[in-house]
């Protein structure tokens, strides 16, 4: 008879307040990233002249400052000589950490990337990832396209050369034949040659990549 009781009186009993739900878990927003600060341009004066910029150099010939802080100056036979990357470059900087330079023989004056010295000739890249070479006695050099860099950035595959007799080409998926030489402009272009009339055809697919930048990355420390 109790445990009849019982469960009437638990029966009857009004039930309580339904459970409130947990307060929603506050969401914290992402820490904000500060861009990093950029170099302070500065003014040089010398000889009654001034020039302001980044990387100021001075000498007998005059002064010169660089347009970008990624651009490099130097003193090469009594000149001042700046030169500024490409943006193309600024932005898609390479593994190597290659950085512009100046190089001089016989008082001429190259800057780039991956500068040269040969017979005196001096030549250079305006990208890190282009190349150069000598053949016959001359410097050969040549860079992707833009829109490559931009869609490969840091590997950006390397491009090669290839000589037939006196002449060279540089690029990709080189073919060469009795002294003529073709390549493609992009590494997913290709180069074939007709075995009837030994007519080159090369083929470069277009890009399809849009590309958006915001702030550039941080520029070596001079």
């Amino acid at each position: 008879m109790l445990p009849i009781l019982a469960l009437f009186l638990l029966a009857s009993t009004p039930a309580g307040p339904p459970p409130r739900p947990a307060p929603p878990t506050p969401v914290t927003p992402p820490p904000r990233v500060e861009p990093a600060p950029q170099p302070v341009p500065n003014c040089l004066s010398s000889q009654g002249q001034t020039a302001c910029g980044f990387n100021c150099q001075s000498a007998r010939g005059g002064l010169a400052c660089a347009q970008t802080p990624y651009g490099t100056c130097s003193v090469h036979a009594g000149q001042v000589h700046c030169w500024d990357p490409p943006r193309v470059a600024i932005q898609h900087p390479s593994k190597s950490s290659a950085s512009p330079e100046c190089k001089e023989v016989r008082g001429k004056v190259a800057c780039g990337y991956n500068c040269r010295v040969n017979n005196g000739e001096v030549a250079c890249n305006t990208t890190p990832y282009g190349v150069c070479k000598t053949h016959f006695g001359r410097l050969v050099c040549w860079d992707p396209p833009a829109s490559v860099i931009h869609e490969y950035a840091s590997d950006t595959p390397t491009p090669g050369c290839l000589n037939a007799s006196e002449s060279i080409a540089c690029g990709y998926s080189c073919k060469a034949i009795r002294g003529e030489v073709h390549c493609a402009s992009t590494p997913r272009g290709v180069c074939a040659i007709n075995s009837r009339s030994n007519q080159f055809t090369c083929f470069d697919p277009p890009s399809l990549l849009h590309c958006d930048h915001s702030e550039p990355p941080p520029p070596p420390r001079g």
